[in-house]
């Protein structure tokens, strides 16, 4: 009795680590939490209600759309003259999750040097996570996760696309803004200041770094 016991516990124990070694390829929820650990790494998570949009002044369809979105989270990692390596290692670890087949290519977009892909996991008609991915050899590189319930890609596009006549509450973008560490100016713009010294509190070398983030052009 003894011994087959011992022999159970040794078969579940070699189909435990079988199993996970199978199951050991990153996925991009890890990519996004061993990043917040990492030297270089913006990341946060902004809940939809936080940007305060006047949902009013977009069609009912896509306000169905809008109320399908929970929050999104989004990872940065800016490329600057000492990261180049990390940074070519990091763009190809994102590529590698993304190739998974759980992953569908919705678009891919090419301009002024970054490169954008779109992608979705789920059946097509109903998902759960939309999928941001550009990458820049002079910018560096950026996800961001759009996570819902029961999702549809056909309204979410048009949703985004009014999206861009709809007014944002400013009040809502500063405190995203202060959830990664960047302040306004006495004038309630952008601080380009307050920007370097968040991206050099996360490692990266700011000193050729010109930041302009108040132009309207």
């Amino acid at each position: 009795m003894n011994n087959l016991i011992v022999r159970i516990l040794a078969l579940g124990i070699t189909l435990i680590l079988f199993l996970t070694s199978c199951s050991s390829d990153p996925s991009l929820q890890q990519y996004f939490v061993d990043s917040q650990e990492k030297q270089g790494f913006i990341t946060t998570t902004i809940p939809k209600s936080i940007l305060g949009l006047d949902v009013s002044q977009m069609s009912a369809s896509s306000q169905e759309a809008y109320n399908t979105i929970n929050k999104v989270n989004v990872l940065y990692y800016p490329i600057d003259k000492q990261n180049t390596a990390a940074f070519e290692k990091e763009n190809a670890q994102l590529s590698a999750i993304l190739k998974n087949d759980d992953f569908k290519t919705l678009m891919t977009h090419k301009s002024d040097g970054i490169n954008m892909r779109f992608l979705y996991e789920g059946d097509g008609k109903s998902i759960d996570e939309m999928i941001i991915y550009g990458s820049s050899p002079e910018m560096g590189l950026g996800v961001a996760r759009v996570l819902g319930d029961d999702m549809k890609i056909g309204a979410i596009m048009k949703m985004m696309e009014e999206m861009k006549n709809v007014k944002l509450d400013q009040t809502g973008i500063n405190n995203i803004l202060k959830d990664i560490g960047v302040d306004l100016n006495e004038e309630g713009e952008i601080d380009e200041e307050a920007v370097k010294k968040v991206m050099a509190s996360k490692g990266i070398d700011t000193t050729d770094v010109y930041i302009d983030l108040n132009s309207e052009e």
